[in-house]
């Protein structure tokens, strides 16, 4: 009896073992259907995003070449008028990248972080971005370049007026002495 017993648990527990699988693969078919509709639903999300930070990547990118033209024009005029100028031209070119920076922020915040393809492609927007923030910025070396050249070339006349001077003085004391020490 003891035997009949055992072998009834496990047909009880191998019918019970079969149900439980079937209602499993029922319930994963069932929970893949709903995985599939939320993947495509954020398929669409994702394709949705996309296309709006085209749009914002795009009007960014022409307001930084508009920028960028007016920042080139502005760093003429330093290279004209300058070290007050380049003062000046440093301060607006803080206050547009703190506006870019606000922009970029708000641009972001905006957007669904949980999708990693849309960084992606937003750091491709963002490296245009830098290119045009570069070619500014390479015009402000240039100009502080211009800048050494020329201190260095002033220190070097003034370096030239003081071995003058000191040959002058020189010359006077050795008279001076000539005349206070009797030979």
């Amino acid at each position: 009896m003891h035997s009949e017993t055992a072998d009834d648990i496990k047909r009880h527990f191998d019918v019970v073992a079969e149900g439980l699988r079937s209602d499993m693969q029922g319930m994963g078919e069932a929970l893949r259907s709903e995985i599939r509709a939320v993947d495509e639903k954020g398929d669409r999300k994702s394709d949705d995003l996309k296309r709006h930070f085209d749009v914002v990547g795009d009007g960014l990118r022409s307001d930084m070449q508009g920028m960028g033209e007016a920042l080139r024009s502005e760093i003429r005029a330093v290279d004209e008028k300058g070290d007050r100028k380049s003062d000046d031209l440093k301060r607006h070119f803080d206050v547009v990248a703190d506006g870019l920076r606000s922009e970029i922020h708000a641009v972001d915040e905006k957007g669904d972080r949980r999708f990693d393809d849309l960084k992606r492609h937003f750091d491709v927007v963002g490296e245009s971005l830098r290119s045009d923030i570069r070619l500014v910025a390479e015009g402000v070396v240039s100009l502080d370049e211009k800048f050494t050249q020329e201190f260095v070339t002033v220190r070097e006349e003034i370096r030239e007026q003081i071995g003058e001077v000191k040959s002058l003085l020189r010359v006077s004391y050795d008279d001076l002495d000539r005349r206070v020490k009797p030979s």
